[in-house]
């Protein structure tokens, strides 16, 4: 058995960002994916911000579209229509966008293999092993000196290290179809449209759109719910498209490393706990990843004191922005209806809108928060959360 330098177990955005990173600097990296093609049937809104591809030097060939308004449903149908100065995101085809990473990995020297479910893995002195099921069933073993963990919201192997895990989760549900709507994007909000979080409808390409929710409950009545009441009950032209689902991991986790291995991407939380989004955060901590990798070969040492450092550099740069949003939409979904009507009616008066202009970001969103906490200080409620992150947002 051939011992690569790294084994990256998932062949997501994240564990494929790291694997280019890691083969560009000389390493044998191994990408093992379970699914039988990189991209296939990703649930995920796939909405990145417009400056991913230039931070990244990711191929635009997979953007859909440029988002630059979108239009926002009150729970009693109120609309309000948000422009933005400039294009702020693109929808893209995840398939198309994973791939080009993946080719970026395989360019740079990775290996990539699909039909490749890990079902164990094992750290020991001089390395980890994992155990490899292929699509026939045949069982293998690889080696490498160390393993990045880039599977998702799959688990079960930081279970079996000991890794953290998350304890609070959205359920998100998505469908995507020919359905009326679908040129705008648009979000809708209310406990009876998606309890605990929002719901939307995005441009998906090839007169498709992409319509889908968060909530902390049944996730598939709520969609059936949504399109019944804002798409005419189904998709157009007869098709039958199944509701997929996903579970979406929230809040701050510690203990995303350990001996010889780490965790990244949706493994690691790294996910933006307002939307759910986790593609941005997840390429910006591979990158993190693979240098504290590159200093551990460096100096030929691969334990859990070596690989902290990993997990120091990217809470310092993610966790107010996960504690801060975790927060506040725990604390939003407390909102009645009316409560956020209201809102949709202050926002049409009140100087709401220039604040969002000069403050949002599609990726950091904890500025975007304080500034409407503190301009909705006057009510109660929000005056109550701002105190309540106060320490968070001073540190």
């Amino acid at each position: 058995m051939k011992r690569a330098d790294v084994i990256v177990i998932g062949a997501g955005p994240s564990g494929l960002r790291a694997a280019g990173r890691l083969a560009a600097a000389g390493l044998d990296v191994r990408v093992l994916e379970k699914k039988s093609r990189v991209g296939a049937n990703v649930v995920c809104t796939g909405i990145v911000g417009k400056e991913v591809f230039d931070d990244f030097g990711l191929d635009r060939r997979s953007v859909i579209e440029e988002l630059r308004t979108v239009r926002l449903v009150s729970p009693f149908s109120t609309v309000l229509t948000y422009e933005h100065p400039r294009p702020f995101a693109c929808v893209v085809d995840r398939e198309k966008f994973d791939n080009a990473l993946a080719d970026a990995a395989v360019s740079a020297g990775a290996a990539v293999a699909c039909d490749a479910r890990v079902d164990d893995i094992a750290v020991g002195r001089e390395g980890v092993e994992v155990t490899v099921r292929d699509g026939q069933g045949g069982v293998l073993r690889q080696a490498a000196a160390v393993a990045i963990l880039a599977t998702g919201v799959d688990f079960g192997l930081q279970k079996k290290l000991g890794l953290a895990t998350p304890r609070d989760f959205l359920n998100g549900a998505q469908v995507e179809a020919s359905l009326p709507g679908r040129d705008t994007t648009t979000l809708f909000f209310g406990r009876d449209v998606a309890p605990g979080a929002f719901a939307w409808s995005v441009p998906a390409g090839e007169g498709k759109a992409r319509v889908g929710l968060l909530t902390k409950k049944d996730p598939k009545a709520c969609l059936r719910k949504l399109l019944d009441a804002h798409f005419d009950g189904r998709p157009g032209t007869g098709e039958e498209v199944p509701i997929r689902t996903k579970p979406v991991a929230q809040g701050l986790l510690s203990g995303t490393f350990g001996d010889r291995v780490l965790a990244v991407g949706e493994a690691a939380g790294q996910t933006k706990t307002t939307t759910g989004g986790g593609i941005s955060y997840g390429l910006t901590c591979a990158d993190l990843a693979a240098d504290v990798i590159l200093e551990c070969f460096g100096r030929s040492s691969f334990g859990a004191a070596d690989l902290a450092e990993y997990e120091r550099r990217w809470k310092g740069l993610l966790q107010k922005e996960i504690v801060v949003g975790h927060y506040t939409r725990r604390m939003c979904a407390r909102l009645s209806d009316g409560r956020i009507e209201s809102l949709f009616h202050l926002a049409q008066t009140d100087g709401i809108v220039p604040i969002i202009r000069e403050k949002a970001d599609f990726d950091w969103h904890s500025g975007l928060i304080f500034a409407l906490l503190q301009r909705l200080s006057f009510m109660k409620f929000f005056r109550d959360v701002k105190d309540r992150l106060g320490p968070v947002g001073l540190s």
